[in-house]
C-alpha cells in the first residue's frame, strides 16, 4: 500500500507557493487554496531577518518573544498557509521557539480548527518540519512539572492532532512526511524520544553489561519519563490508532515508514506491561483471548509468520523493538514459542541474527542464555568465520550480564578462536594468540597498520570482565601483548577500551597488569599523544608502582610541549602532575606515595570495589596525580560490588560499632550499681 492519500495529483503534493498580487497562495493536499493577504506577507518577509540569529543576552530574548508574540498574532487564520509556504515555514520556525506559552497554544489550534488541517499541514514538505517542529517545543515547555494551568491548555489541542492522525492512520504510518511527525507526537506523548534510533538497537544495546557502560542502558525498560506523561492520551490514541493500523498491520511491518512508526508505538508504551501484553501479541499476529494466562498470550501466533518478520529487512527492526520492549513473562514464551531449539538457524540467517542479539541483549533469565550456549557453544567458530561475530559478543555480553556459563563461554570461545586461526597456532614464541585474534578478528595481517575489530575488542572486552578462573587464557594473553600490538591497540578507539578493562578490573593479577603496562611504557609519549592511547596510559600510571611512574611522569615531561598542542594533552599533564614533577620532584613523589596509601587504605577498608571513592577520599589525586580521569567516566566495578556496595559495608560496620559500644555501656552501669 501507498502511503499517498486525498484527491489532489501526487504533482500538488509537494504544496508548491506562487505569489499572487504579493501574498501566498498555497493548494494544499486536500485541495483547498490557503491564501495569505499581501500585507501580511511583507511582514513576514521583513522580520525574516531579524530572527535569522539566535539572540545571545537576556534582553535580546525577551525583545524575541515580543516579537514572536506579535507576529503569531498577525498569522491568526493564515497559520496553514504561511507553515507550508517555502520561505514563511522557515519562519514560522523561529518564532515558534522564542514564543511565550499562550502564543504557542493559540498556533496549535491554529492548524487544529478543522478535523482534517493537521494531516493536510503534515502532508506538506515544509508544513510537516514546522509541525514536528511545534510539537518539540511543546514537549520542552511541558518539562518534567508542567503547570496545570499549560495542561488544560493543551488538552483541547492534543486531542485535536490525535483524532487528526487517527483519522488517516494508515495514511499517516506510512507517509514519509506525516510518519516522522506522528512518532514526534508519541514522544511528547510518553515523556522521552521514543522514535527508533541507532543508539537504541546498535551494538550498546545488545552488549548492555558486557562492556564499560554497563548499567548505562538508556532505553531500559524501567528508566522513567524525561518529562510530562500524558498517560491518558498516550493510551487513547495507541488504541485508536492500533484498531485503525490492525487490517494492515502485517504490510507495515515490510515498510521502513510503517515499521518506525509501530516501533515508536512500542517505545512509548515501555514499561506499561498491561498495555503491551496485548500490543505485542498483536504485532506477532494473534489476539490472545479476554482472560489467557502467562505462557498462552502467544497460542495463537504462527511461528512461521515470526519467522518471515525475524527475516524482513524493516520487519527485524520491529522485532528488535519487540524483544527490547516485552515484559519478561512475555519474553519467556517468546523463547519457549519461537527460539529454543532453533538459534542455530537464526544465528547463520543474514537479518535473522540481529533479532537473536536483540533478544540476547534483553532477556533477564539466565535459562535463555545457558540455553543459547548449549545450542551455539560448538558453533563459536563456525559463527565467526561465517562473520556472525555479532552473535557471539551478544551472548558474551548476556553471560557477563546475568553471571551465568561464563567459564564454559570462555571456553568455547576460545576453542572458536583457535579453530580459526592458521594451522591452529594458538601459540606464537611463546605467546597466546587469543587477545590478538580477538582484537584483529577481521584482519590477516594483524596489527600492522590495521584498525582494531569494534566487535573483537567488544567481546574481549567482555571476557576480562569474567571472573579471572573462568578466563585465565584471556588474561595471559593480553598481559603478553608484543610492545608492538599492545601500542597499536591502546591508540585505536575500541582495542584501548579493552586494555582500559583490563588494567581497571580488580580481580586480575597486579603481576598480569604490570606485564602490559611494561609493554606500553617504552612508548608512553606516542600513547600520551594519542586521544584514546591517553586513557590507557593513566591506567598504566594506576597499575605501576612508584618507579613505573617516574619514569612515565619523566617520559612526558621531555616532550612536554608536544603533549600540550594536542586537543587532551593540558588535561592529562595536569591530571598526571607533570608541571609540579618539573618544579619540585620530591614533593611529587610524597603527594604520589600519600595518594597510594589513601588508595591502599580504602581497598583494604572496603576490598578495592571503588577506585573512584577512594579518588575522593585521596583530596588533591583529582588535580594533580595518577587520576583516571578524561572523558569516559565508566569503570568496571568489582564483581560483588552490587551485592556488597562499600556504602552499605560501611553502614554496618558503623552500626555495629555503636551496638558494641552501648552494650559495654550497659554493662559498666550494671556493675557500678
Amino acid at each position: 500500500m501507498s502511503g499517498g492519500g486525498g484527491a489532489v495529483p501526487a504533482a500538488d503534493h509537494d504544496a508548491r507557493a506562487s505569489t499572487v498580487a504579493g501574498g501566498i497562495s498555497v493548494l494544499g493536499t486536500d485541495g483547498k487554496r490557503y491564501v495569505v493577504d499581501e500585507s501580511t506577507t511583507e511582514y513576514f518577509h521583513e522580520i525574516e531577518a531579524l530572527v535569522a540569529t539566535d539572540p545571545a543576552t537576556p534582553e535580546a530574548v525577551e525583545e524575541r518573544q515580543i516579537l514572536a508574540g506579535n507576529a503569531l498574532e498577525e498569522a491568526v487564520g493564515h497559520e496553514m498557509a504561511l507553515s507550508m509556504d517555502a520561505r514563511c515555514s522557515r519562519v514560522m520556525e523561529k518564532l515558534l521557539a522564542s514564543c511565550s506559552d499562550a502564543d504557542l497554544v493559540r498556533y496549535l489550534g491554529g492548524i487544529t480548527s478543522a478535523p482534517a488541517d493537521f494531516f493536510t499541514l503534515c502532508k506538506s514538505l515544509f508544513g510537516s518540519r514546522v509541525a514536528e517542529h511545534a510539537l518539540q517545543c511543546v514537549a520542552s515547555r511541558v518539562g518534567a512539572r508542567p503547570s496545570d494551568h499549560l495542561l488544560a491548555s493543551l488538552e483541547a489541542p492534543i486531542a485535536a492532532i490525535s483524532d487528526a492522525l487517527v483519522a488517516s492512520a494508515v495514511d499517516a504510518a506510512y507517509d514519509p512526511r506525516v510518519s516522522p511527525v506522528a512518532r514526534k507526537f508519541l514522544s511528547l506523548l510518553a515523556g522521552r524520544e521514543c522514535a527508533p534510533s541507532a543508539k537504541a538497537g546498535g551494538l550498546a544495546g545488545k552488549l548492555k553489561g558486557g562492556t564499560s557502560a554497563a548499567g548505562g542502558f538508556a532505553d531500559s525498560a524501567d528508566a522513567p519519563p524525561e518529562r510530562h506523561r500524558f498517560a491518558s492520551a498516550l493510551n487513547a490514541f495507541g488504541d485508536a490508532a492500533l484498531a485503525a493500523l490492525e487490517p494492515e498491520l502485517w504490510n507495515l511491518t515490510e515498510d521502513a515508514c510503517g515499521s518506525a512508526f509501530l516501533q515508536t508505538l512500542l517505545n512509548a508504551h515501555r514499561g506499561d506491561d498491561a498495555a503491551l501484553l496485548w500490543i505485542v501479541p498483536g504485532f506477532l499476529g494473534c489476539a490472545p483471548p479476554e482472560g489467557a494466562k502467562e505462557g498462552e498470550l502467544l497460542a495463537d501466533a504462527k511461528e512461521s509468520d515470526v519467522r518471515a518478520l525475524m527475516e524482513s529487512r524493516s520487519g527485524s527492526h520491529l522485532f528488535e523493538a519487540i524483544a527490547r520492549s516485552a515484559p519478561r513473562g512475555l519474553l519467556n514464551e517468546m523463547h519457549r514459542r519461537f527460539f529454543r531449539g532453533k538459534l542455530r538457524s537464526l544465528a547463520s540467517h543474514p537479518v535473522a541474527n540481529f533479532s537473536l542479539q536483540a533478544f540476547l541483549g534483553a532477556t533477564q533469565n539466565p535459562e535463555h542464555v545457558e540455553a543459547a550456549l548449549v545450542e551455539l557453544g560448538q558453533d563459536f567458530g563456525s559463527l565467526l568465520r561465517e562473520r556472525r561475530a555479532g552473535v557471539v559478543a551478544s551472548l558474551l555480553a548476556a553471560c557477563a550480564r546475568l553471571r551465568v556459563g561464563e567459564k564454559d563461554a570462555a571456553k568455547n570461545l576460545a576453542r572458536g578462536l583457535t579453530s580459526k586461526m592458521r594451522n591452529g597456532a594458538s601459540r606464537v614464541d611463546g605467546r597466546s594468540q587469543l587477545a590478538p585474534a580477538l582484537l584483529w578478528m577481521d584482519q590477516h595481517a594483524g596489527p600492522g597498520g590495521a584498525r582494531t575489530s569494534v566487535l573483537g575488542a567488544a567481546m574481549l572486552q567482555t571476557i576480562v570482565k569474567f571472573p579471572p578462573d573462568a578466563t585465565p587464557q584471556f588474561a595471559e594473553s593480553v598481559a603478553s601483548l608484543a610492545p608492538r600490538e599492545a601500542v597499536a591497540a591502546a591508540c585505536d578507539a575500541a582495542g584501548s577500551r579493552a586494555l582500559e578493562a583490563f588494567l581497571a578490573a580488580a580481580e586480575h593479577k597486579p603481576k598480569l597488569k604490570r606485564e602490559l603496562c611494561d609493554a606500553l611504557r617504552p612508548e608512553s609519549v606516542r600513547l600520551a599523544l594519542s586521544a584514546c592511547g591517553s586513557h590507557v596510559l593513566q591506567q598504566c600510571y594506576r597499575c605501576g608502582d612508584q618507579r613505573s611512574r617516574e619514569n612515565i611522569i619523566a617520559a612526558l615531561a621531555r616532550d612536554e610541549a608536544k603533549i600540550a598542542a594536542t586537543r587532551h594533552g593540558p588535561f592529562l599533564l595536569k591530571r598526571l602532575g607533570v608541571s609540579q614533577f618539573k618544579e619540585d620532584k620530591e614533593a611529587w613523589t610524597k603527594k604520589a606515595k600519600n595518594a597510594e596509601d589513601v588508595r591502599a587504605d580504602f581497598a583494604k577498608t572496603f576490598g578495592g570495589a571503588e577506585e573512584e571513592e577512594g579518588k575522593e577520599e585521596g583530596g588533591e589525586e583529582e588535580e594533580g596525580e595518577g587520576g583516571t580521569g578524561g572523558k569516559r567516566k565508566e569503570k568496571p566495578a568489582a564483581r560483588d560490588a552490587d551485592e556488597n556496595p562499600p556504602a552499605e559495608k560501611k553502614a554496618k560496620k558503623e552500626k555495629k560499632a555503636k551496638k558494641e559500644k552501648k552494650e559495654k555501656k550497659e554493662k559498666k552501669e550494671k556493675k557500678s550499681g
